[in-house]
């Protein structure tokens, strides 16, 4: 069965422009185009939602992005849509995000980045249905513990909670539950010290191509940067973008104090989190280590020992072998006995470094221990408490 094309809509003023990005999608997607807006929603009404919007900064004495913004909150139009303009600064780029697009991109565009850019957004809307479709079979409940709480208490516990994770996800999971509770929408982007950045929307599950370019483009800012109602709170391992803070509300205040202060928590438990992961890391290297150690030792005592017993008996007979004085004999014997002594001391040794080998051993074992209690859950806090 021949599988059907995806649908993109391009809408720009310019005939050959239109022409050169059909003729290089078309291969791919069944494509429609329209010179305006009012053309576009007209092939809109024709068609029934495309698949992609591929709508141009400037068409004519229209903005491509205030349409995007309009069909966006009106849920009309296409499941995605990119914007496109001759400008690539950070104006233009931070307009992609506020009026709703999915991808930005410059003129001149180069074709085959084009094809690419689209394709991944056709795998990005199959992932957001994916996840909606798993939100949907395991009837997933979001329980707002913190409804009743204050904002500053609610902070709190995110607060105490973070301090109790032991991945990433634990940490992403967290803030998202605050985020759900508070009613507020966004991202957060992780900065490992020993891996690659991850990108997680709370409404979402992954983030759409113009929110990485947001949040990597703003890393940069300052801890606080607001543009819009969007905020942004940054830390050298993690960046929290809130898609949703009206300007002059009280709560936007209280949410930026508060999240001001979580950055700096989230910052220090992916630090310690790297560090207790690089701990046992060592703690396994040292148990190998002193496990291997001690199995050459046991294996050397054992050689010595042969050698030992080989040196006594072949001593012992050559006395009825050799023809020897009573002075020769004494002084053979002497020689064996004081070679006796000498293995008997080598024997102290092997046991005071075996004792010092299961001490390490127990020491390393305490720290497991230790680490395992430490990655115990905690309870949490009853639904029916308070904090003010």
């Amino acid at each position: 069965m021949t599988e059907l094309k995806k649908s993109v809509l391009i809408i720009d003023d310019d005939d050959q422009y239109l022409e050169l990005l059909t003729e290089c999608l078309e291969t791919v997607f069944t494509v429609e185009v329209a010179t305006s807006t009012a053309l576009g929603e007209a092939k809109i009404a024709e068609h029934g939602k495309f698949d992609i919007a591929l709508v141009d900064e400037y068409i004519g004495q229209e903005v491509g992005s205030n349409w995007i913004k309009q069909c966006v909150d009106q849920q009309i139009g296409a499941h995605s849509f990119v914007l496109y303009s001759g400008l690539a600064t950070e104006e233009a780029i931070l307009k992609g995000l506020e009026c709703g697009a999915d991808d930005f991109l410059a003129k001149p565009i180069s074709l085959l980045t084009l094809t690419q850019k689209l394709e991944k957004l056709i795998h990005y809307q199959d992932k957001i249905h994916d996840f909606e479709s798993e939100l949907m079979s395991k009837d997933r409940v979001i329980n707002i513990s913190m409804a009743q709480a204050s904002k500053y208490g609610a902070c709190m516990q995110l607060t105490s909670r973070l301090n109790q994770c032991f991945s990433l996800e634990e940490i992403r999971d967290q803030v998202f539950s605050f985020f759900y509770s508070m009613n507020l929408h966004g991202c957060i982007a992780f900065y490992p010290l020993h891996g690659k950045p991850l990108f997680y929307s709370s409404k979402n599950g992954l983030c759409s191509p113009v929110e990485i370019g947001v949040m990597e483009l703003l890393k940069v800012k300052p801890r606080l940067y607001r543009f819009g109602t969007r905020t942004i709170f940054n830390h050298p391992l993690v960046s929290i973008l809130v898609l949703n803070l009206e300007e002059g509300a009280i709560d936007t205040d209280i949410y930026i104090d508060a999240l001001a202060s979580v950055i700096e928590c989230i910052g220090a438990r992916m630090a310690f989190i790297t560090y207790k992961n690089s701990l046992v890391d060592v703690q396994e290297q040292i148990q190998q280590a002193v496990e291997k150690t001690k199995k050459m030792i046991e294996i050397s005592k054992h050689h010595q020992q042969e050698v030992m017993n080989e040196i006594v008996q072949s001593m012992g007979m050559s006395f009825h072998v050799l023809d020897m004085s009573e002075e020769q004999e004494s002084y053979l014997t002497d020689l064996v006995h004081n070679a006796l002594k000498k293995h008997t001391q080598d024997d102290v040794n092997f046991l005071e470094v075996s004792q010092l080998l299961d001490q390490a051993l127990n020491s390393v074992d305490s720290l497991k221990s230790l680490n395992q209690a430490q990655a115990a859950p905690v309870a949490d806090f009853d639904e029916e408490d308070e904090l003010f």
